[in-house]
């Protein structure tokens, strides 16, 4: 089982996504990056997605993504945990984003899906 946030963990995403026939659908058209930075670890990701084709890279602080949602580990857990999503950790303060507001309410349900296949994976915390 993999570290939750580890590089195993992010490489098993990936598969998860690349054989997850809700995100092969909603993906199919869709091109963006998305950054998942935990603060307090360091520990910098970038999903990107290019017309159904997705992959996740370890990256370095500061790498531009068109979308990006900062926070400590523990708030990636409550995500993960689906104790909240997210929009609610957005709102609360929990995690910082940056990116378009309007583009990302558009995107909402493809990083939704992102989310959920996410929460699914078996994860050591």
């Amino acid at each position: 089982m993999a570290k939750f946030l580890s590089d195993e963990y992010f490489s098993q995403l990936q598969s998860a996504l690349a054989s997850d026939p809700k995100w092969s659908e909603i993906s199919k058209t869709f091109k963006t990056s998305v950054g998942f930075n935990v603060t307090d670890l360091g520990q910098n990701y970038v999903v990107a997605v290019d017309n159904g084709n997705t992959t996740v890279q370890k990256v370095s602080p500061g790498t531009s993504a068109e979308f990006s949602f900062d926070g400590p580990y523990e708030t990636w857990t409550k995500v993960a945990k689906r104790e909240t999503d997210l929009q609610s950790a957005v709102l609360k303060g929990q995690l910082k984003f940056k990116g378009s507001i309007t583009k990302i309410l558009v995107y909402r349900d493809r990083l939704n899906r992102l989310a959920d296949v996410m929460g699914g994976l078996p994860v050591e915390y």
